[in-house]
């Protein structure tokens, strides 16, 4: 009976684990029913899918330019380039 407990709860594990990570929940359940332990250390070992939320100060087409001299983005409407000091024409 303890073996059944111990069984049951690596399953769950396996599970929260999974979702915690980014991975298929229900997937990981079923694992962790036929695999139990082996699936548990598995799963914390794998790397995490989840994606990293996006910068919103991110240069984007719209906000941004490559500067023609040393090729960093600038704001669209700089005068200079705060790389590289360059003078810049403003895109109207």
């Amino acid at each position: 009976m303890e073996f059944f407990g111990f069984w049951l709860i690596c399953s769950v594990a396996t599970a929260i684990v999974a979702s915690s990570k980014g991975r298929s929940t229900f997937g990981w359940l079923i694992l962790g029913f036929l695999f139990s332990f082996i699936a548990l250390i598995l799963v914390a070992v794998l790397p995490s899918q989840k994606v990293a939320p996006r910068d919103p100060n991110a240069p984007t087409p719209d906000t941004h330019v490559r500067c023609p001299d040393c090729r960093e983005f600038v704001y669209k409407d700089a005068r200079k380039c705060k790389h590289c000091g360059i003078a810049l024409v403003p895109n109207a």
